[in-house]
C-alpha cells in the first residue's frame, strides 16, 4: 500500500501500556486533565471523491474521569484530518459491544482504507483480507475520529477506577463525550458542526452521548446522530417472550431470510417479503393480542399465513401458540439442511451437529467480523504505530453492563425519548437510521416501529434499510449505498 499512502513522519510515543500509565499517573494534577496524548501522526495522501487529498492521521489517548478531578481511565482515537475549513464537519464515530473498538466501521465502511471481504456468504474466508484505499471515504467533506470506549483499543480503565461508571450507558456515554470534547479542544474544532455516528450498542451510546455533550459543552454546534443496526428500543430488539409485540416487529426480518434462503412457496423478493410481513403485522398482533380468546379456525388461518410468510411450518407455530423468536427461527429454517443462521447477518449458515438439540453454538458472521478486527493493526502500523498487537478490538468486562433500568417491572429503557427531548431542544439536529434486512439482532420492523412510536417530523429523520446483515457495510453494494446516504445527510446539515 505504499504507493497509495505516504508517511512523512513516524512514532511519536513507542507504548501504548507506558503511556497509559503515565496519563493515569499524572492527569490528577495536569491543569490540562483532558488534552490528549498523541501517540503516534503521519501526515498522508489519499483518494476521496476522484480527488487527492492531504491528511493528517493520528492516534492518541485522552484521559477520562469518573467525577470531577479523578482521572481513572482514557479513551481512544483514531482520527483523519483534512484541508482546514471552519465549516467542515466532524464525524464522531465508534461501534458497539459494550466492548468493541472502531475497528468495523473504520476498516469496513468509513476510513481512508478498506477491507474487502468475499461477497459471497457462501465462500471460504481468506486468513486476512485484502486493504486498499477507501473510494467512498468521506474525508472529502469532513474529519474523521474513531473513538474507542475506556478499555478497548490502546485505552485502559485503572486497577482503582470506578467500574459501576464506565460499565453504565450513561458513563460510558459521558467518557466518550469527554473524549470528543477534548479532541475538539486540542484541534480547534469546537466551533464546527458536530456528528456522531453509532453502531448496534454504539447506537445507544450516541443517544445518551447527546445528554452528556448538552452538559459538558452546551455551545457545541451538535446537527445529526447516525444509528446503524439501532438498538434504542431495546424491548422489541431482545424480544421478551411475553411482549406480544415483538414478533409482530421481527416477522418482515424473517420473511425476507426465508425469501433469501428459498424456504417461501413460488419466487419472491426480499425486500417485498418483508413489506408483506409488515402488512400483515396489526392482524398477527391482534391475534397474539385475543390469545386464548382466538378461535380455532381463526387460529388455524393465521398459522397457514406465518408459514407461507417465514418458511416455518403451520403446526410449528400452532404447536407454539403462534410464536416463533429470533433465536427459535435461527434453528428451525435450515434444520432439514443441518444447518443454523448466522444472528448478525442471517445470510450466513453454519453446520450444526444432528444431536445439537437447541444449542445453535457460534455466529456464523463472527468470522467476517474479526477480518476487520485484523486489518484495523495493519492501518495503525501505517499510521506509526510502534507495537498494534496491544490494540484490543473486543474487550470482555467483568459484572453486569447497567443499562438505567433498574429492576423493577415499571421501568423501561428511555433512550429514544431522551433523543426525542434533545432534538425538540435543538431544532437543527437530526437523525439518519440504518438497518440491514437480513439481520436477527437489530431488526428493520424494531426501527419502523420506533419511528412509528416517536413524535418526530418525517424532515427530522432518515430511515434507510440495505440487503446486508447488522454490519451492512460488509455487503459492497449496502456499503455504497450507505456511505451515499451518509454523505447526503452531512450535506443537507451543512445546507441548513
Amino acid at each position: 500500500m505504499r504507493q497509495h499512502i505516504r508517511r512523512r513522519s513516524r512514532i511519536m510515543l513507542t507504548s501504548s501500556a507506558l503511556l497509559a500509565s503515565a496519563l493515569f499517573a499524572g492527569a490528577a494534577s495536569a491543569q490540562d486533565t483532558g488534552s490528549p496524548q498523541v501517540q503516534a501522526r503521519s501526515e498522508q495522501t489519499v483518494t476521496a471523491a476522484g480527488k487527492r487529498l492531504a491528511i493528517a492521521a493520528e492516534v492518541g489517548l485522552v484521559p477520562v474521569a469518573s467525577k470531577p478531578g479523578h482521572a481513572d481511565a482514557t479513551a481512544g482515537y483514531i482520527s483523519y484530518v483534512g484541508p482546514a475549513r471552519a465549516d467542515r464537519p466532524v464525524l464522531f464515530i465508534f461501534n458497539g459491544g459494550p466492548g468493541a473498538a472502531s475497528a468495523y466501521l473504520q476498516m469496513g465502511a468509513l476510513g481512508p482504507m478498506r477491507a474487502h471481504v468475499p461477497q459471497d456468504p457462501a465462500a471460504v474466508l481468506p486468513a486476512r483480507a485484502t486493504v486498499s484505499e477507501n473510494p467512498e471515504t468521506l474525508l472529502d467533506i469532513a474529519d474523521l475520529v474513531f473513538l474507542d470506549p475506556p478499555g478497548t483499543g490502546f485505552s485502559r480503565i485503572s486497577a482503582d477506577a470506578d467500574r459501576s461508571f464506565y460499565q453504565s450507558v450513561k458513563g460510558d456515554a459521558d467518557a466518550a463525550a469527554q473524549a470528543a470534547q477534548a479532541w475538539l479542544t486540542a484541534h480547534g474544532r469546537t466551533a464546527a458542526p458536530i456528528y456522531i455516528l453509532g453502531e448496534s450498542y454504539g447506537t445507544i451510546r450516541a443517544a445518551a452521548m447527546v445528554d452528556a455533550l448538552r452538559t459538558h459543552a452546551p455551545a457545541l454546534a451538535l446537527r445529526g446522530i447516525l444509528l446503524l443496526g439501532q438498538a434504542l428500543n431495546m424491548i422489541e430488539t431482545s424480544q421478551r417472550p411475553d411482549n406480544v409485540v415483538a414478533y409482530p416487529v421481527s416477522l418482515p426480518t424473517l420473511a425476507a431470510i426465508a425469501c433469501y434462503h428459498h424456504k417461501r412457496p413460488g419466487s419472491c423478493d426480499p425486500t417485498q417479503s418483508a413489506a408483506e410481513a409488515s402488512a400483515f403485522g396489526p392482524t398477527y398482533l391482534d391475534a397474539l393480542f385475543r390469545g386464548g380468546a382466538l378461535d380455532g379456525a381463526a387460529r388455524t388461518k393465521i398459522a397457514a399465513k406465518l408459514e407461507a410468510l417465514t418458511g416455518i411450518s403451520a403446526a410449528y407455530y400452532l404447536a407454539h401458540d403462534l410464536r416463533i423468536s429470533k433465536e427459535q427461527f435461527r434453528v428451525e429454517l435450515l434444520r432439514d439442511e443441518g444447518k443454523v443462521l448466522g444472528r448478525y447477518d442471517a445470510r450466513y449458515t453454519a453446520p450444526r451437529p444432528a444431536d445439537a438439540g437447541d444449542v445453535v453454538g457460534p455466529d456464523a458472521f463472527s468470522p467476517v467480523s474479526d477480518l476487520y478486527g485484523k486489518a484495523v493493526l495493519g492501518q495503525l502500523a501505517r499510521i506509526g504505530v510502534a507495537d498494534p498487537a496491544d490494540y484490543r478490538v473486543i474487550v470482555r468486562f467483568p459484572g453486569d453492563w447497567a443499562y438505567g433500568a433498574g429492576d423493577s417491572p415499571f421501568n423501561d429503557w428511555p433512550f429514544m425519548a431522551q433523543l426525542e427531548k434533545n432534538m425538540a431542544a435543538n431544532p437543527e439536529l437530526r437523525l439518519f437510521v440504518g438497518t440491514g434486512l437480513f439481520d436477527l439482532t437489530t431488526t428493520v420492523g424494531a426501527t419502523d416501529y420506533l419511528f412509528a412510536q416517536a413524535s418526530l417530523p418525517a424532515e427530522r429523520y432518515h430511515n434507510a434499510r440495505y440487503p446486508a446483515g447488522h454490519v451492512a457495510y460488509s455487503d459492497d453494494a449496502s456499503w455504497h449505498q450507505l456511505v451515499t446516504d451518509i454523505r447526503a445527510f452531512l450535506r443537507a446539515g451543512s445546507s441548513q
